[in-house]
């Protein structure tokens, strides 16, 4: 079972896939590179705390409805009541307190289960990461990409 989640990159990508996983109740931690990015990081992830909240605010008069719903936050709206939107906030408030920020690899991976890199689209970097991740890794522990533009042609 996939409990501890570490997501390496804080940028666009990387902080929404934190973030949901936070929100799904994963243990998350952020490994970034320096003080700097976790400071850039930071307001990506108030900006989809701010995000959840108001869409989960904006389903109240859609609760009950057979209305098109947002994947991810919610299972539907048929069986949604105003009392589930309240405990979906508190979910999403929760992730956003939750969400840790590591410079330390060996201490953010350490114990993980799924690791998702998510740096910079650089063959360098990339090849850099998962040279320094390797050996801090557990036998059983998952590595996903989230690249788009490494993949060969």
């Amino acid at each position: 079972m996939i409990q501890k989640v570490v997501v390496a990159g804080g940028g666009v990508l990387g902080s929404q896939i934190a973030f949901q996983s936070a929100f799904k109740g994963k243990d998350v931690t952020v490994w970034l590179r320096s003080p700097a990015s976790i400071e850039r990081a930071r307001p990506k992830f108030e900006r989809l705390q701010a995000v959840y909240l108001s869409t989960l605010e904006a389903l109240r008069p859609l609760c009950g409805s057979e209305s098109a719903y947002p994947r991810g936050l919610v299972d539907g709206l048929r069986d949604l009541r105003e009392e589930d939107i309240d405990a979906l906030q508190a979910r999403v408030q929760k992730a956003a307190e939750s969400i840790r920020f590591e410079l330390d690899l060996e201490r953010a991976v350490r114990d993980a289960d799924l690791i998702v890199e998510s740096v910079a689209e650089d063959p360098r970097s990339k090849q850099a990461f998962y040279e320094s991740l390797q050996p801090f890794l557990k036998e059983d522990a998952i590595v996903a990409t989230n690249s788009s533009t490494m993949l060969p042609s």
